[in-house]
């Protein structure tokens, strides 16, 4: 439940900051990753870096999605 409150807080920030463009990417996006922030493998520095890439870039780089990668494939 509060991944998906979070992701919904996430989507109003955008919209009240006028991102319209980016919103459903978002949503798409966070809700697939959103299980590795709760568990603690995405880490505030990786997740400012995937939200900054989603506003700014059409897609992941692959050192991005490289890093995705390598914290969600590490064990805890």
């Amino acid at each position: 439940m509060r991944k998906k409150i979070s992701n919904q807080l996430g989507a109003q920030f955008l919209l009240s900051n006028r991102y319209y463009f980016i919103v459903s990417k978002f949503i798409q996006e966070m809700e697939n990753i959103s299980y590795q922030i709760a568990s603690g493998k995405i880490n505030k520095e990786l997740l400012k870096e995937i939200i900054i890439s989603l506003i700014n870039e059409p897609e992941f780089s692959e050192s991005l999605r490289l890093k995705i990668l390598n914290a969600i494939s590490e064990e805890q």
